[in-house]
């Protein structure tokens, strides 16, 4: 019999909805900038510039990716556990573990720029020039800690663990999700691996892959669970 499906409802339509608020946050983020998304990447102070209302803007953006990448994928995370569990339960909890990490990890980095980046981005409009040096290093060792160390390696690591491991369970019974997770997965594990090797060509191509693509993995597999209900039985 479907044990719970109630909860498999609600796992898909959290991670359907988790992609118009991707979307969302993505131009949320990038009105504040004028969709200079290369610029900011090799000069990220450039955020400081953007004033009061590219600051809300960018609080919002953030608050956005934290309810689209990360916090709808949860409920997401325990289902694949539920489901996959009788075939190897170590290795889906390898995973899990991998994607719980990911998914709070993820969040917790989101939740962190919200609130700190805005303030300092209006403290720096109201600055002295004399100041403002002392601002841009602050802002730019909170954006180190978040996109170059909490993000662009632990999470990165751990969702790239966790997708192509999904990929991996679910070959033989959905190929073509499964083929469109593992390279989710190998495209997150590269952009982690250019960080921690400095290679910055590496990281933008597996970052840029994964950005992209994650908000389509959760949309396919939230359409997929209502239009094929997972069979599993009540313990």
């Amino acid at each position: 019999m479907n044990g719970h499906p109630s909860f498999q409802r609600f796992a898909a339509l959290a991670a359907i909805i988790s992609f118009p608020l991707a979307l969302g946050g993505i131009v949320l983020s990038g009105m504040a900038i004028d969709f200079k998304f290369m610029d900011a990447v090799t000069n990220p102070t450039l955020w400081l510039a953007v004033g009061a209302d590219g600051a809300n803007l960018l609080r919002w953006g953030m608050i956005l990716d934290m309810l689209s990448y990360y916090l709808p994928l949860l409920p997401v995370a325990l289902f694949l556990w539920r489901w996959l569990r009788s075939r190897n339960p170590d290795w889906v909890l390898f995973y899990t573990s991998c994607g719980l990490g990911y998914i709070l990890i993820g969040a917790i980095g989101a939740a962190i720029l919200a609130a700190v980046h805005p303030p300092l981005i209006n403290a720096y409009t109201q600055a002295s020039v004399e100041q403002r040096p002392v601002l841009e290093t602050v802002f730019s060792a909170i954006g180190n800690m978040v996109y170059g160390g909490i993000w662009n390696i632990l999470e990165v690591l751990l969702a790239g663990i966790w997708f192509l491991g999904i990929g991996l369970l679910l070959r033989g019974e959905r190929r073509l999700f499964s083929i469109f997770s593992i390279i989710l997965g190998i495209s997150a594990l590269l952009g982690s691996l250019g960080v921690i090797l400095s290679v910055e060509a590496l990281n933008l191509f597996g970052g840029t892959i994964y950005g992209l693509l994650a908000p389509v993995w959760a949309l396919w597999i939230g359409i997929d669970l209502l239009r094929k209900p997972v069979q599993i039985a009540a313990a």
